[in-house]
């Protein structure tokens, strides 16, 4: 059975969704990716400035619902300072929060209901794909 859909958007994902971090163009960006979701239209491109194997700053911009706006603006703010394989670590822990088999980490927990809706994950894993489209190697 079906959670209301009410809950899919808690105080958290609302906040991000009004008031989003690293929304914008980020100027000397070294990499950029590009994810969208056909289904609702969500477009959304991702902007890292990397030095060697650290993302030093990312920052997004596009065509999104709450959940992904919200998603985007978190994942923004934890890959400051990261690891070039934080992207895939975190989509990972994501995937697992919804398959039930763990949680999520910091924020993120704030999207555990989506395991409830499995259409809308879409939209929570688009960042995280558009980050990882951002370092694949250009052809």
């Amino acid at each position: 059975m079906s959670a209301h859909p009410s809950t899919l958007y808690s105080e958290t994902v609302l906040a991000h969704n009004r008031a989003p971090h690293n929304c914008g163009c980020l100027a000397d960006a070294t990499h950029h990716g590009l994810a969208e979701n056909a289904l609702c239209g969500d477009r959304l491109e991702l902007s890292l400035r990397m030095r060697g194997d650290t993302i030093e700053v990312a920052m997004f911009d596009g065509e999104s619902c709450a959940i992904t706006t919200a998603c985007a603006s978190m994942l923004t703010g934890m890959l400051r300072d990261a690891p070039r394989t934080t992207p895939a670590t975190l989509r990972a822990a994501m995937v697992a929060m919804f398959r039930g088999d763990a949680d999520a980490p910091g924020e993120f927990a704030a999207f555990a209901e989506l395991r409830h809706h499995p259409a809308r994950q879409r939209c929570a894993l688009l960042p995280f794909d558009a980050a990882l489209a951002a370092m694949q190697p250009k052809e």
